[in-house]
């Protein structure tokens, strides 16, 4: 048997897989949202995309949570993996946050400003792919029996995830430094794109924050 196969139903770890790819299915989707506002094309569609993406997230992890009210085995502490399945989770809620954000008005009418939202939007969906392929791993390094391999690589991807939240936080420092000294001229929605763009850089923020989390569990 596999270290992550548990002894009822299918493995709990994979789910935990399947949750990682609902959670950057909701990310591509808020994505595909920035961009189509910033295009100024309708983007009811993409919105509603995005919430179905989060909720099947949602769904993922409550049938995780009840699984493992059960007589389940695991190769981690259940509080643990419990902590690992939320941190991702909260990648998807701020996604769906840039979302609704997005449906409160028009965005801020300056090409620049919302050049670089669309650079900031790219930047974090690259962080929560690289996530996604660090959580994909995991699973490597389960049935390794944690082997000191295994355990080099998935630290190569959490350092790479690492990277791009910074490179991230780069492009939102100088997007939020735009807006706010180009503004003036149109103060509401200004602040409704700094709003943007810091909810977009908490997407970011919150995978690297999952990614880290993985740390502890492979320094066993």
């Amino acid at each position: 048997m596999k270290l992550f196969e548990s002894r009822i139903g299918p493995s709990v770890f994979k789910s935990y897989y399947n949750h990682a790819e609902m959670v950057f299915e909701t990310v591509e989707n808020m994505n595909k949202c920035v961009k189509a506002a910033c295009e100024g094309s309708d983007i009811s569609d993409l919105i509603k995309a995005t919430s179905e993406s989060e909720l099947k997230a949602d769904k993922v992890k409550s049938e995780i949570r009840d699984v493992l009210r059960g007589s389940v085995r695991l190769a981690v502490d259940k509080p643990v993996f419990l902590d690992l399945v939320s941190r991702q989770d909260r990648i998807a809620d701020y996604a769906e946050n840039v979302t609704e954000i997005l449906s409160f008005r028009k965005l801020y009418e300056n090409k620049e400003a919302q050049a670089l939202v669309l650079q900031l939007a790219d930047a974090v969906t690259a962080t929560v792919e690289e996530y996604r392929k660090t959580v994909e791993r995991f699973e490597y390094l389960l049935e390794s029996a944690f082997s000191n391999k295994e355990k080099d690589i998935m630290h190569k991807h959490i350092g790479k995830v690492n990277d791009l939240e910074h490179e991230a936080d780069l492009v939102e420092a100088k997007a939020a430094a735009f807006v706010f000294s180009n503004g003036d001229d149109q103060p509401l929605a200004a602040s409704h794109m700094y709003r943007l763009i810091q909810r977009l850089d908490d997407v970011a923020n919150a995978a690297e924050t999952a990614a880290n989390s993985l740390l502890p569990i492979i320094s066993k």
